[in-house]
């Protein structure tokens, strides 16, 4: 976790005095992990290794500060210079000191857990600026110090002193709380009030190589490159003698390391790892051949849980020297499956799938790995499933059959279709039953030899599981069936009874059945636990007292008894041991057994226990050794760690991370770090591991996103989870890790908060409220209005309602009033008809008249003057005159005018306005036309010719200025 995350200083000194109870196996080799260039993506040399108060391993690699949190490698700081690391060391407040080439400062993680290097090389003169790599850093009370083979800087109060060297100085040493430097010149000096002198007799380690100095009550501990160790005790230098000295001197000695029980760890550069003890007993050569990846050491720490951290020219190895678990393994059977271990006449035999191989149990007991190795047995190639000790011979069940082991070398016994075990018959010492896979042998010790005999008769099953009891009965289990019991004839050659048992008689089920002899009882394991056979209803049932310690949930894959009267078992994937209380009852012991998960042969579990002590468990990865007499802590505290986070819409970006340069260090910080983050950014991914180096890859994780999800998740090896589409709001993810002891880690948090979209604001609210009061007024205003225009609506519906009341009363007296017009229009018809035939009349009256008159002015015309005396010619130019005076009808033609007129809307008034031209005869004529009168008619009325009306129409119509293709008559009509 960073800053931002409750901290709890450990103060630890774990990698110069690592914890006291870890102790170092002297048989076998232990668990190695190795992290090559490959996984960790970095340079391949790493020359320093640390660890902080959470837990965190750092290293220093060619290209920077490496950190690994169990999960994940970053390089996470470079110094300013961008070159090598060469040297860390770590105060109390996790401020990470770092020693480069050509460079030296510190670095810091800042909450977004980026870290921040500052370099302190601009503290030192020009003078002092110009050394090589800074091959150690160490942290001493309030002072750091430095050290180069040019130089040596100690840093206090943001002041630097430089020690210069009138040669060169060769290596630093920190013992305890001394430092120590071996100069060129002067030998081994020693470093008091920030001042470089000489100890007694130095001048005889000039030129010695020194490379690790150790403070033990025996005096200091030199290790040299090339002469082995010495003692440097009163004032005198001594050659301390180990079992090592040939190997040590062989391959130069490169570092060193205290370790538990006072044991010394030493790297040498060209044959790895070699631990010795106080008094130069071999206890442990780790190398290449045994499983280290590399044999070139370059440092050596411990860490808090007791691994031993050794970088190397060509990456890291992390070996668990604490625990109580081994590998018996040489570069022979690395890979073999062991199906059966047995240590007979002081050696350790193995039966693998490639046969049987041994090796001197003593001689390795006792460290001698180098000069120890597994021995082929001659004879035998394919899969050995059981090795035993029957009487003095030690035989093996190959598929095959049976051999009899002699020295390197095997002899078929007897040679069958596969030999799974072999079991003594009750009472009878010479017997041995041989369980076949198809069917039960019988082998006969004849003069201490075993000699076949035959094939028993009467059960062909395969018979790989054989148990028997005190009443001489034989057990067999068969994975796939069930369990069967028998008897033999007198004569051991054929079954005499058998009794078959599966699900039908009380077990679980009929598959995975298991039999075992423990304390003289036969059980049997099931997929639910352990049972027995009830002695009364002979139904199988559970074993109250497996009941109670293994409970009935798990697969019962094994069961074995050791000699100190412990019982064994592998419980699904679990190994366990019940050991026997003084008393009554067991304790359950699991937690150093949880490494053998998933490892054993199915079918094929076998563990193999001794009078001494030591128990072996064949596996898929070879022999493992436990020795009850060492222990380790596994309910050690550890922590749960966030290492990145992201929000990865609408594109990656980083708020959290401790790779190097991801994320800005040139900022102000608070203590805490709580990202804000817009909604659209509401999906994060979240990457995260535990600080828990055993078996890293087998821990799980279970998560919370409080805020979000009600409890935890389960468990899982997911180190990963992503989150999308967060509501806004604000968030606390926790995780936490259970390892492979089933220790909870203490939980990592990170807080953060998803800001609501721009309309879920706390503005937008406002303006919400503000539109929704805006809007409310709106509606009381429009109900207003609309109230408002209903009550103008009614007063102009009602105003309406009059005016159509009203309207209607017109209608009614309008209607009425044309009725009357009509009634009135019609009788003015009538009138105007009546005129109108008056008019025609008294026109045809004229004219009739007119012709009268016409026609007596020419009788009166006719009367010859010359001729006729007796007329009276002055009466008749009388008459004439009154003829003419009448057809000009002057005092009838008024008359006339005015009764047209009203009939014809003024026709004559209009006529003359618009065409004043027209004289009194024209407008005559124009009211005949209009009475649409022809020639003929008008003639008489006008008292003139036809010819005379043809001449004044054509006057007329020039006056009206008419084209010749227009009709006078028609327009005279229209007008």
């Amino acid at each position: 976790m960073t800053k931002f995350s409750l901290r709890i200083l450990v103060l630890s000194i774990s990698l110069l005095y690592p914890i006291a109870n870890a102790q170092i196996k002297k048989i076998g080799v232990p668990f190695i992990t190795n992290y090559n260039p490959k996984t960790y993506k970095a340079a391949s040399e790493n020359w320093d290794v640390l660890q902080d108060s959470k837990g965190m391993m750092f290293f220093a690699n060619h290209f920077g500060i490496m950190q690994f949190d169990g999960v994940r490698w970053s390089i996470v700081a470079q110094p300013e210079n961008k070159s090598m690391v060469r040297s860390l060391a770590i105060d109390k407040n996790d401020k990470m000191y770092v020693g480069a080439q050509g460079e030296f400062g510190y670095t810091v993680q800042l909450p977004n857990g980026q870290y921040k290097y500052t370099s302190l090389i601009k503290l030192l003169p020009d003078s002092a600026r110009n050394f090589g790599d800074v091959l150690h850093t160490v942290i001493l009370d309030k002072e750091v110090v430095f050290f180069s083979n040019e130089e040596l800087f100690i840093y206090k109060d943001k002041r630097i002193k430089v020690i210069g060297s009138e040669a060169k100085f060769d290596e630093f040493f920190e013992v305890g709380k001394e430092i120590y430097v071996s100069d060129n010149v002067k030998g081994l000096l020693k470093l008091e009030n920030n001042a470089l002198g000489e100890i007694p007799s130095s001048k005889e380690f000039i030129g010695m190589k020194i490379r690790k100095i150790f403070k033990t009550n025996e005096g200091l501990i030199i290790l040299t490159q090339k002469k082995g160790l010495l003692v440097y005790k009163n004032n005198q230098l001594k050659p301390f003698v180990t079992e090592a000295d040939n190997v040590l001197k062989q391959n130069q000695i490169s570092t060193g390391i205290l370790l538990p029980d006072g044991y010394f760890g030493i790297g040498t550069r060209q044959n790895g790892l070699i631990v010795i003890d106080s008094k130069g007993n071999l206890i442990q050569h780790i190398n290449k051949q045994t499983g280290l990846q590399n044999d070139y050491v370059t440092n050596l720490k411990m860490d808090r849980e007791g691994n031993l951290w050794v970088s190397l020219k060509d990456g890291i190895s992390m070996i668990q020297i604490s625990s109580p678990l081994s590998k018996i393994l040489d570069a022979s059977n690395s890979e073999t499956k062991i199906y059966c271990s047995e240590i007979y006449q002081n050696k350790l035999y193995i039966a693998t799938d490639n046969g049987v191989f041994w090796l001197d149990w003593n001689a390795y007991k006792d460290g001698q790995h180098e000069n120890v190795h597994f021995q082929h047995i001659s004879g035998m190639s394919e899969n050995v499933w059981n090795i035993g000790v029957f009487g003095n011979s030690l035989l093996a069940f190959e598929k095959n059959g049976v051999f009899e082991i002699k020295g390197n070398s095997a002899q078929l016994l007897a040679r069958t279709d596969g030999a799974w075990q072999g079991v003594l018959i009750p009472n009878h010492p010479d017997l041995l039953l041989v369980g076949g896979y198809n069917g039960l042998y019988l082998l006969k010790q004849i003069n201490n030899s075993w000699v076949y005999q035959h094939k028993i008769k009467g059960f062909e099953q395969s018979s790989r599981v054989i148990v028997t009891d005190k009443d001489e009965n034989i057990w067999i289990a068969h994975g796939y069936k069930g369990i069967f019991k028998m008897r033999f004839n007198k004569t051991f050659d054929a079954v005499s009874n058998i009794e078959f048992y599966n699900d039908k008689n009380g077990f679980p089920s009929s598959l995975f059945l298991n039999n075992f002899k423990i304390k003289n009882q036969i059980l049997f394991g099931t997929t639910k636990g352990v049972y027995k056979q009830d002695a009364h209803s002979k139904k199988m049932i559970p074993d109250a007292i497996f009941k109670k310690y293994l409970g009935m949930e798990s697969h019962i894959r094994l069961l074995k008894e050791d000699p100190q009267n412990n019982i064994w078992y592998i419980s699904g994937e679990n190994t366990g041991k019940m050991n026997q209380k003084t008393g009554a009852g067991f304790t359950i012991e699991e937690l150093p057994f949880r490494k053998l998960r998933y490892l054993y042969i199915p079918g094929f579990e076998n563990i193999q226990t001794t009078t001494k002590g030591d128990v072996f468990f064949g596996t898929q990865e070879g022999l493992i050794h436990y020795n009850t007499t060492k222990s380790k802590k596994y309910e050690a505290k550890y922590k749960a760690i966030i290492s990145e986070v992201k929000c990865i819409f609408p594109k990656d970006s980083l708020l959290f991370s401790s790779r190097y340069d991801v994320l800005p260090t040139n900022m102000e910080w608070a203590n805490t770090f709580s990202p804000v983050l817009s909604y659209s950014n509401n999906a994060l991914h979240f990457s995260f591991a535990s600080l828990c180096y055993d078996q890293a890859d087998a821990t799980k994780y279970e998560y919370w996103l409080e805020g979000f999800e009600p409890k935890w998740s389960e468990y899982t090896l997911q180190t990963e989870k992503e989150y999308t589409n967060l509501p806004e709001n604000e968030y606390i993810f926790h995780v936490r890790a259970k390892n492979i002891y089933d220790v909870v880690s203490q939980e990592a948090i990170f807080k953060f908060e998803v800001l609501p979209p721009w309309y879920r604001t706390t503005w937008a609210y406002i303006l919400y409220l503000i539109l929704f009061g805006v809007l409310i007024y709106t509606i009381i205003k429009y109900q207003k209005n609309l109230a408002e225009r209903e009550r103008e609506q009614l007063i102009l519906n009602q105003e309406k309602e009059l005016l159509r009341n009203r309207a209607e009363l017109n209608e009614q007296k309008l209607a009425l009033e044309q009725e009357n017009m009509a009634i009135m229009k019609e009788n003015l018809q009538t009138t105007i008809n009546l005129k109108n035939a008056k008019v025609a009349s008294n026109t045809v009256n004229l004219i009739h008249l007119n012709e009268i008159l016409l026609s007596i002015k020419d009788l009166i015309g006719q009367i010859d003057k010359n001729n006729d005396f007796n007329t009276n010619f002055g009466l008749l130019k009388k008459i004439n005159r009154i003829i003419d005076h009448e057809l000009q009808g002057d005092q009838h033609w008024n008359e006339f005018e005015e009764i047209f007129n009203q009939l014809h809307d003024n026709f004559m008034q209009r006529l003359k306005t618009s065409f004043p031209e027209l004289t009194p005869r024209d407008m005559r004529l124009c009211a005949y036309l209009r009475m649409n009168f022809n020639t003929k008619e008008i003639a008489p009325l006008l008292g003139i010719s036809v010819r005379g009306v043809e001449d004044t129409r054509y006057r007329i119509r020039k006056k009206l200025q008419l084209s010749s293709e227009a009709n006078i008559t028609e327009f005279i009509l229209n007008f």
